[in-house]
């Protein structure tokens, strides 16, 4: 939900956690920064975000082990390759040397 108002009396949604304000001032639209209960929650979403189960950090080491042994086999030797045909000169025939009189 987001709360737009003119009105200064709105001050007490600014306790609710997660409700941005936003104020109209003539043609200017203004976002209040969040309130501290916001960023706390947030901060603490963030962190159960990134912890992981022992089955999680297990399937990850599993997929990171599966897939160095596809990259080991996978990978081909490049090889020199000719010149460009197009930045070659043709080469003359015998019969191309001679003047036609």
């Amino acid at each position: 939900a987001v709360v737009s108002t003119q009105s200064t009396g709105m001050q007490e949604l600014r306790q609710k956690s997660g409700i941005p304000l936003l104020y109209l001032s003539g043609c200017t639209l203004y976002l209040e920064s969040p309130s501290y209960q916001s960023r706390n929650e947030a901060e603490e979403q963030q962190r159960n975000q990134d912890l992981l189960t022992d089955f999680e950090k297990e399937t990850i080491k599993q997929l990171k082990a599966e897939r160095s042994e596809e990259r080991k086999v996978s990978r081909k030797r490049k090889r020199p390759k000719g010149p460009n045909p197009l930045s070659c000169k043709k080469k003359k025939s015998e019969g191309e040397g001679k003047k036609k009189k």
